[in-house]
């Protein structure tokens, strides 16, 4: 018997992944515009930093973020797609087999 606001596991599971897209993508983006703006910030500083080593590690460890962070945003749209087709299977197989074995009974194999 099924209470008042159960929620099918699957249906929970689209939600969350549709729900973790979005935070990811939102993650991205302020990652970017937030360290954008925290570099402007501390230019100063790092410029006036005497020792050069020290100064060329500093700004290169800052290039690199910002190197990796661009990467990482441009494999986006295919995280994306792997999550829609997760997303899709999961739907795909709670209405056929896995629906049956949680007793779903509509199961269209």
């Amino acid at each position: 018997m099924k209470k008042n606001g159960f929620i099918n596991q699957t249906v929970g599971g689209v939600v969350t992944l549709i729900v973790g897209t979005a935070v990811a993508t939102l993650a991205l983006i302020f990652t970017g515009v937030l360290g954008g703006q925290t570099y402007n910030l501390a230019q100063a500083d790092i410029s006036a930093i005497n020792d050069s080593t020290i100064k060329g590690y500093v700004e290169d460890s800052v290039k690199s973020a910002f190197k990796a962070q661009s990467q990482v945003g441009n494999y986006l749209p295919l995280i994306v797609l792997a999550i829609v087709i997760t997303l899709i299977m999961a739907l795909i197989l709670s209405m056929t087999a896995l629906g049956n074995m949680a007793g779903g009974g509509r199961s269209a194999l």
